[in-house]
């Protein structure tokens, strides 16, 4: 295993000037480089936490690997000055964050560990991942030797980004979130892009995979899904190009099944009291997969049988037991939610929402990605969050979708994070569980790799994999996917530096 470690940092001369005093242990120096290498490799598995000043990391995950976790901690932040912490901890919902001093925030090198014991301590981490994916195997035999990425192209393109963008905040890549009602705009700073980039490239290039299938929502996490996607355009398979095939609005085509009655258990209640709709949170792994047909007395559409998508099929963490829909049983599908699906499934919701956005509240966006956060907002955001100022666009969205935003009100009354967990428990089922192992089943020699809403393949096979995603999208969710191509190629990524030179100049 190796260490991702500030390059300016000689920590054997930290250690010679400042000698460590534990009580009980010696010092370790790779246990010192570990804790250091965690504030850097950990984003590898969410680029979200770029976004925040202080990365938080599990006491847990310390204690796993360091009995005495404290003590370095202690060292590294009040004698080393090596790394500094925010001292915010609130149980069960969020751990001390840790960065690095001002000093050390710069290019990482690369250490190894010569520390065995340590070394497989460490390893165990690595063959609990390998568990996790063992049913995997038609995603995961693509991650060979033949996968490949251009180093050296791509650590240029960084250094000429990094150098554009360091020194001109109006360049940094930004995101809106919700903090307790409140909405604040964050940054990913360069040198962590940067950094983040290079530590991707470099573990493709040695052939390092991190292959996980999560028990949260059962995504399948690899080197390649957690890349920024401009990098992703240096990659190849035994040296063909790969393209991927997108689900367009990928979260609100989801939704939609959520507004069909078919998709839901319904609860057997007494003689002459109403019957409810409910999500029911079996363990998948304890139960056969029923179609809704078998549960649900073959509930027809037009005088046919529903086969479409039920919650009988998707895994969901039982975190709960059930999600009450109270009465929205029979009326369903009426037209307010036709209206809604419409604009889904024709791919313009965006666009819509858009222009009322403009219409009635006077806000404007600056590109289709400022769109989508608002719209994120709508959907995912606590219900709480209604009464805030900030929230008219969720308010705006209530107006126009009434018995739509019910029903999503609903699913969140008790977890808001459960819609959105919901839909990415929808979204892993039919792309790994369903459209992946088709293509794998029909095409064998297909490279296939799932970014989530996304397969990339090479050239010979897109056509293929795109009617299998079109084909077993449509009959689980009753709606026809829009989809869209993009290849990966290099000179995307000259695009983006075209793109933020012109940038520069109007900021200049």
């Amino acid at each position: 295993m190796r260490l991702y470690i500030p390059e300016n940092l000689d920590i054997d001369q930290i250690v010679y000037d400042y000698p460590p005093n534990f009580k009980k242990y010696k010092h370790k120096r790779d246990k010192l480089l570990y804790v250091i290498h965690l504030i850097n490799a950990l984003t590898l598995y969410n680029k979200d936490l770029m976004y925040d000043d202080f990365v938080s990391i599990s006491a847990k995950i310390l204690q796993d690997k360091i009995s005495n976790y404290k003590e370095y901690l202690n060292y590294l932040i009040n004698v080393a000055k090596i790394i500094e912490t925010d001292n915010q901890y609130f149980v069960g919902s969020k751990s001390k964050g840790f960065r690095l001093t001002e000093e050390y925030r710069c290019e990482v090198a690369i250490h190894s560990i010569s520390d065995q014991t340590f070394h497989r301590k460490l390893k165990v981490e690595r063959n609990n991942r390998a568990v996790s994916v063992n049913h995997l195997n038609y995603l995961t035999k693509w991650f060979d030797e033949k996968l490949e990425i251009d180093i050296n192209y791509v650590n240029n393109f960084l250094a000429e980004e990094y150098a554009l963008k360091k020194d001109n905040k109006s360049l940094w890549q930004s995101k809106k979130f919700n903090n307790y009602g409140k909405v604040e705009v964050k940054y990913k700073r360069p040198i962590d892009q940067l950094n983040h980039a290079k530590i991707s490239v470099e573990k493709i290039s040695r052939k390092d995979y991190y292959l996980l299938h999560d028990d949260n929502v059962y995504r399948f996490h690899s080197n390649l899904t957690n890349m920024r996607s401009v990098i992703r355009n240096a990659v190849t398979y035994d040296g063909q190009k790969l393209i991927s095939i997108d689900i367009k609005n990928s979260q609100p085509y989801l939704s939609t099944i959520l507004l069909s009655r078919s998709f839901w258990i319904e609860q057997k209640n007494e003689p002459n009291t109403q019957k409810e709709l409910s999500i029911r949170f079996d363990d998948p792994k304890n139960r056969p997969f029923y179609s809704f047909n078998s549960i649900n007395d073959n509930y027809k559409v037009d005088g046919k049988i529903d086969d479409r998508l039920s919650i009988s099929h998707i895994k969901v963490h039982d975190t709960d037991s059930y999600i009450m829909l109270g009465d929205i049983d029979k009326t369903l599908m009426n037209n307010e939610f036709s209206q809604y699906i419409n604009l889904v499934v024709s791919g313009t919701l965006y666009e819509f929402l858009e222009q009322q956005f403009s219409l009635r509240l006077g806000e404007t966006f600056s590109n289709r990605k400022e769109v989508k956060t608002a719209v994120f907002q709508v959907l995912f955001t606590d219900n709480r969050f209604l009464g805030q100022e900030d929230a008219k666009p969720k308010k705006m969205f209530k107006e126009m979708f009434p018995n739509v935003y019910e029903v999503f009100r609903q699913i969140k009354s008790k977890d808001k994070s459960l819609l959105p967990r919901l839909l990415q428990s929808i979204e892993s089922y039919l792309m790994i569980n369903v459209i992946a192992k088709r293509i794998s089943i029909e095409y064998p020699d297909a490279p296939i790799y799932t970014i989530h809403d996304s397969i990339s393949t090479t050239e010979e096979y897109v056509d293929v994999v795109e009617t299998i995603m079109t084909e077993e999208l449509s009959k689980a969710i009753g709606h026809a996917p829009k989809l869209a191509r993009e290849e990966w190629c290099k000179s995307n990524m000259a695009k983006h530096l075209e793109t933020i030179k012109e940038k520069a100049k109007v900021v200049a």
